[in-house]
């Protein structure tokens, strides 16, 4: 029997030649579905249609393959691989894991598709950044940021508001973000490489209609971040419910 997580690869994967085929993510994402996609997140099932919209604008030709499992609780399971070609031509590949919780109606509520390798390292590093500021648990996170941050790495928000300094110290903040402000979504706009250094543009919306917008720079040091400084014109928005 084909599972909801298989027909959603597939029909990602149409899009290439049919974009129109998108529209049958309908079918089989809840009304409220939860997306977490390599970092970046929106909530509803239009919203997730809009984001894959604009993926599938960006690339000419993207191919899955992936080995999944049925789990006890319903949920399914995957380990998943991509190869894209985008409009200019240039491959690249991906990989991860992919989690998918169902309805009571059998359509997919949660899907969060983590990325662990991928042929590109600027979006690798954007990606395995903006993963950790989605895990809920403090303990999974702490984990997590051991393979993305270096121990004493710095960030660095707008002035006058907060720097942080190690892994522990962002960990508790991030717990206070997720508590007291936890944004809709959060969508990347582009990323760009140079040597160490890794910059990136996010879109966020936050309840209420509220938006912001924000620019960030990634200082690496090998495969860790060392430092990271963020710019953004609105980022009261962000911040106001955290005092």
């Amino acid at each position: 029997m084909t599972t909801p997580l298989a027909r959603y690869f597939r029909i990602v994967e149409s899009a290439d030649t049919d974009p129109d085929g998108l529209d049958a993510l309908r079918d089989i994402l809840a009304d409220n579905v939860l997306l977490l996609h390599c970092g970046e997140f929106v909530q509803g099932r239009e919203r997730a249609l809009a984001f894959h919209r604009r993926k599938a604008a960006k690339r000419r030709v993207i191919k899955y393959t992936w080995t999944e499992s049925v789990q006890a609780d319903g949920s399914i399971t995957a380990d998943w691989s991509e190869t894209v070609k985008d409009l200019q031509g240039e491959e690249f590949s991906a990989s991860g894991h992919a989690v998918a919780t169902l309805d009571v109606d059998g359509r997919i509520a949660h899907l969060n598709l983590s990325l662990a390798s991928a042929s590109d390292r600027a979006r690798l590093l954007t990606a395995k950044h903006m993963q950790v500021w989605t895990i809920p648990d403090p303990g999974e996170r702490a984990k997590a940021m051991e393979g993305i941050y270096a121990e004493n790495f710095t960030f660095m928000e707008p002035e006058p508001d907060n720097v942080f300094v190690g892994r522990d110290a962002l960990n508790d903040y991030i717990s206070v973000v997720q508590q007291k402000a936890p944004p809709v979504s959060i969508e990347v706009e582009s990323y760009y490489k140079n040597r160490e250094f890794v910059f990136f543009r996010w879109d966020a919306l936050f309840p209420g209609g509220k938006t912001a917008v924000g620019w960030e720079v990634l200082h690496t040091k090998g495969d860790l971040l060392e430092r990271v400084v963020i710019f953004s014109p609105n980022h009261e928005v962000v911040t106001e419910n955290l005092q």
